[in-house]
């Protein structure tokens, strides 16, 4: 199945390389502290109940940087800001790996990695909604698949490095120097600017407050329970099948390829789907297919037969934060960007909060009832597609066109 891409306005800039390129390091950034989690936790003695303050500070860190880029750094060109926030995340992955030596030096370096992670997610997510205004939803997850490629990638990788007795501080210290590779790549490849940004301040958000508030609230709130569910399983499946299966460093890492695999393949058949659906019906039917087969990967009896639900859940979280995103283009244009960056930032205090809530919980009643809670959140965003529909006047549109 082809996904070509559907008619753009006139003079609309192409995706290029840094776009890519940015997604994918921030996505095998995103998901290396699940794989590497099991062997933080025993190395620096942290216990179990605060496993989950490594995510929160780099969530933490995440929810900063939405305030800092849209507040402070408005006039710098997003071709500098992909440098700069580059070479930030390098020196946070070498800290982590190479410095730390305890819970909370470990939470201060892993707050300069998800600091500049989630800008070079949200820079070119601000960037298509801008310039591809035609075809937002395509777009997107076409540059998301390239995150999803990093996420997919990064867990295999560790875990066989892990397998072979590599240490999580080499680990990180080498993404550094990968790191370090692509912020060279975007200070030589052109990007076209995002013109006309400016400060974020207290007009600009009555603005965009008022424009559709109940647009925007859906938008937010959807972004708030998927991500913190996403970064929940992506931290810590693979401890649920170290603590429930016995898993090895190598099959617990595995879990977060397979489902990131299936995010892959769901990914490929949901860029031509939206050319047919509303975002709104796809959201919908993504996450009734996620939060039933989380809810299965809870109570599933063998590893095996964990890691094959584990793939099939990864298939229904394929599009689900691009579709809520893609309704940034119902807005006008200069506010498309900032509110891209919104979204981020409010899934990022999802991301923070949802994660480090799943410690004490398994700890308490055990990391199959830890799992079974992710299922709540998703069944939320569901119910945020329905709304989502209601009030974006999509489906008008939809039939318009017809």
């Amino acid at each position: 199945m082809t996904a070509s891409p559907p008619q753009q306005a006139t003079g609309e800039p192409r995706l290029r390389l840094p776009i890519f390129l940015a997604h994918f390091q921030s996505g095998v950034m995103f998901v290396m502290l699940g794989p590497l989690l099991d062997s933080i936790l025993r190395d620096l003695d942290i216990p179990l109940a605060q496993g989950g303050l490594p995510a929160l500070a780099f969530n933490l860190g995440a929810a900063v940087s939405m305030i800092f880029l849209n507040v402070s750094l408005a006039r710098v060109p997003v071709r500098w800001i992909l440098v700069g926030a580059a070479v930030l995340e390098a020196a946070g992955l070498a800290a982590s790996g190479l410095l730390t030596q305890g819970l909370w030096s470990f939470a201060a370096a892993y707050f300069f990695v998800g600091f500049p992670c989630v800008i070079l997610i949200a820079v070119p997510g601000m960037w298509v909604s801008v310039h591809v205004r035609g075809a937002t939803a395509w777009a997107l997850n076409l540059m998301m698949l390239s995150s999803v490629s990093g996420m997919t990638i990064g867990p295999l990788v560790a875990g066989l490095l892990l397998g072979q007795g590599v240490s999580w501080r080499t680990i990180y210290a080498g993404e550094a120097v990968f790191v370090l590779a692509a912020a060279v790549v975007f200070a030589l490849v052109p990007l076209v600017d995002i013109r006309g940004r400016k400060s974020l301040g207290l007009s600009q958000l009555r603005a965009l407050v008022g424009f559709n508030p109940r647009l925007l609230a859906l938008m937010v709130g959807g972004a708030f329970m998927y991500l913190g569910a996403e970064t929940t399983l992506i931290t810590w499946l693979p401890k649920f099948e170290i603590e429930v299966f016995g898993a090895g460093a190598t099959w617990a890492s595995l879990a977060v390829t397979l489902y990131m695999a299936g995010q892959i393949i769901g990914r490929l058949v949901s860029i031509p789907l939206t050319r047919r659906y509303l975002a709104s019906t796809l959201l919908f039917a993504f996450c009734v297919v996620l939060a039933v087969f989380v809810g299965a990967v809870a109570g599933s009896p063998s590893q095996e037969i964990s890691l094959t639900l584990i793939f099939v859940a990864g298939l229904g979280s394929a599009a689900s934060f691009s579709l809520i995103s893609s309704y940034a283009s119902k807005f006008p244009h200069w506010h498309a960007g900032v509110l891209f960056s919104a979204v981020e930032f409010v899934g990022g205090i999802g991301a923070m909060v949802v994660p480090y809530l799943i410690g004490p919980v398994a700890a308490g009643a055990g990391f199959r009832v830890a799992m079974a809670v992710v299922v709540l959140p998703v069944v939320i965003v569901a119910f945020v597609a329905l709304g989502l529909r209601s009030v974006s006047g999509e489906a008008r549109v939809m039939v318009s066109d017809a």
